[in-house]
């Protein structure tokens, strides 16, 4: 079992993954705006009373909202790696990694606007 089933790796994943969340937290602005809106949607849910579907819907989609923009700031750690420089290519994979995001959200609207709106 210890061969599929390591301990010590998953000590040490957690570990690695708890301090993105911290760091996410302390140099992402953004991230932390969508933790204050993970809050408030939240609360939105228990103030409504929706359903558990309603709560997977919303909460799931914000969570992905969350993980693209962890996924953005890792493209622009890596890239500002290569070259803290303007260069146009750099510019174009930050704002291909940005558009991502813009794209999640407007997802999400649709989602709010299905489980607060019409449901």
């Amino acid at each position: 079992m210890s061969r599929f089933f390591n301990l010590k790796h998953l000590e040490g994943a957690t570990r690695n993954s708890l301090s993105g969340l911290v760091f996410a937290w302390k140099g992402e602005q953004a991230f932390r705006h969508e933790v204050v809106v993970l809050v408030v949607l939240v609360f939105l849910l228990v103030l409504t009373g929706r359903s558990w579907a309603g709560w997977l819907l919303v909460l799931g989609g914000w969570i992905g909202v969350m993980v693209v923009e962890l996924l953005n700031s890792a493209i622009e750690e890596a890239f500002d790696l290569v070259t803290t420089e303007w260069n146009a290519r750099v510019k174009r994979g930050k704002d291909l990694a940005s558009a991502a995001i813009f794209l999640a959200m407007l997802i999400n609207f649709g989602i709010w606007i299905h489980v607060f709106l019409v449901s």
